[in-house]
């Protein structure tokens, strides 16, 4: 299976990138991005440099600086693959509606608007998108708050888009919880987090375990679920949506490590 991502630079695409990686089942993995993967992020099995962007055997990078378009040949590289896991995203805070919009939804449009030019999968192997979305996402798209109203238009235009494909584009949408950069890789929330965000984690950390477990996941989890929405694990399990209680439940049911934050 060959899959391309997006936001391995945040802690759940990066979450999931590694979990991809470290898949038999996956041959390939392509990130788009602005740029090259930084120096700072380890990968499993990869080489590292500390002036330099990792490298896997696996793993490819195409650089891409304007995702509201995207050029034939982007487009007949990107259809090569399986699957794609759609993790880039940002913050509400502090942002105009215009440009958090754009960049939540405008650019995720722009990439299924692609999709479908190209006519990607069949009804018998349909190419699967996984979308990670975040708890409280509004389907009905009228919350005041910035962030569930536009992801909620989100999630809607990738069913959208599934239905009428004819079986062709297969949609998983993942709602996660609170999550925390990988404590494996203490590097990550240097990088990822600003001083006060790092605060709030350790702080935040054993009160949510304890008062509201369901509502917190780790990076690994998110990864593994983003993987096996990527090879049609959980096809006739739920869904499209999947919140971040179900997505635990149906974790529990692999023979893979599925371990929660405080574990990690």
């Amino acid at each position: 299976m060959k899959v391309f991502l997006t936001g391995a630079t945040g802690a759940a695409g990066l979450g999931a990138l590694r979990v991809l990686l470290s898949d038999n089942s996956v041959s390939h993995v392509t990130y788009l991005g602005r740029r090259p993967l930084p120096s700072w992020v380890v990968l499993p099995g990869g080489t590292s440099a500390t002036d330099k962007s990792p490298t896997h055997p696996k793993l490819s990078t195409i650089e891409h600086k304007d995702f509201l378009t995207y050029p034939r040949t982007l487009k007949e590289k990107l259809a090569e693959h399986d699957a794609c896991i759609w993790a880039l995203g940002t913050s509400s805070v502090g942002m105009s509606e215009e440009k958090y919009t754009e960049i939540t939804l405008g650019y995720f449009d722009a990439l299924l608007d692609a999709l479908k030019e190209m006519g990607v999968g069949t009804a018998e192997s349909p190419f699967r998108v996984v979308f990670v979305s975040g708890m409280g996402a509004d389907s009905k798209e009228t919350s005041r708050v910035l962030f569930e109203r536009v992801k909620g238009r989100a999630e809607n235009n990738l069913i959208k888009a599934a239905m009428e494909s004819g079986g062709r584009l297969e949609a998983t949408i993942m709602r996660p919880g609170y999550f925390f950069p990988s404590k494996a890789y203490p590097q990550d929330a240097l990088n990822q987090r600003d001083f006060k965000l790092r605060v709030a984690d350790k702080f935040l950390g054993a009160p949510l375990s304890l008062f509201w477990p369901a509502g917190i996941v780790s990076v690994e989890q998110i990864g593994q679920f983003s993987l096996e929405a990527a090879r049609g694990r959980w096809v006739g399990m739920g869904g499209p949506v999947f919140e971040n209680k179900e997505m635990k439940t149906l974790l529990k049911t692999l023979n893979v490590p599925n371990r929660s934050h405080e574990e990690l």
